[in-house]
C-alpha cells in the first residue's frame, strides 16, 4: 500500500509514500563501533531503498526523500555505562544535525543529579530531501558485550517528491 500524504482542501500537494520497516531476527551483541546490522525488511508498498542484512548499510535513491527513525532498545552490559547511536554515510562519516542527523544519547546519572545533563533520547532520527548514498546506524558508545534486543527497529518512510 502507498500512501498519499495531504489534507482535503490543502494546499499541500499530495505525495506517494510508502512506509518500511527493518528488524533485527535476532539479538546482536555489540559494543563500540559496531554497525546494527537490520535483517528484516517489511514494506507497505513499492519501494526503492535496498538493505544489505549482513552490513546494515541501507542504500537510499537519490529521487526520493527520506526520514528515517531508529527506535533503540539495548540491554547495557554495565548498569552504570551510557551509550549513543548515531547514523553514519558510505564512508562511515558521522551524518551531523546539519545535514539531517540526529543521535540518540543515553546518559547514566547517579542517584546524585548531574547539572547540564543532556536529556535522554532513544531514538535516532535522518531526514533528508537529498539523501546520501546510503546509510547505517552505528554505536558511537556503549559498554562492550551489550546486547541489541529484537524489539530494536528502524521505521522509514520514502516519499516521492
Amino acid at each position: 500500500m502507498t500512501y498519499q500524504l495531504s489534507l482535503p482542501g490543502s494546499p499541500v500537494e499530495a505525495k506517494g509514500t510508502t512506509a518500511i520497516e527493518l528488524t533485527l531476527s535476532s539479538a546482536q551483541t555489540i559494543s563500540t563501533g559496531d554497525v546494527i546490522a537490520f535483517d528484516t525488511l517489511r514494506a507497505s508498498g513499492p519501494y526503492e531503498l535496498s538493505l544489505n542484512s549482513s552490513t546494515g548499510e541501507i542504500t537510499l535513491s537519490g529521487s526520493k526523500t527520506y526520514w528515517v527513525q531508529a527506535s533503540i532498545d539495548v540491554n547495557r552490559s554495565s548498569t552504570t555505562s551510557d551509550f549513543r547511536f548515531a547514523w553514519i554515510d558510505q564512508a562511515g562519516t558521522e551524518i551531523s544535525a546539519a545535514n539531517g542527523g540526529f543521535d540518540a544519547t543515553w546518559e547514566y546519572h547517579p542517584a546524585t543529579p548531574k547539572t547540564n545533563a543532556p536529556n535522554a533520547t532513544t531514538v535516532a532520527n535522518y531526514i533528508s530531501s537529498d539523501p546520501v548514498q546510503s546509510i547505517r546506524l552505528k554505536t558511537m558508545d556503549v559498554a562492550a558485550s551489550s546486547t541489541a534486543n529484537t524489539s530494536m527497529s528502524v521505521i522509514i518512510f520514502e516519499v516521492t517528491p
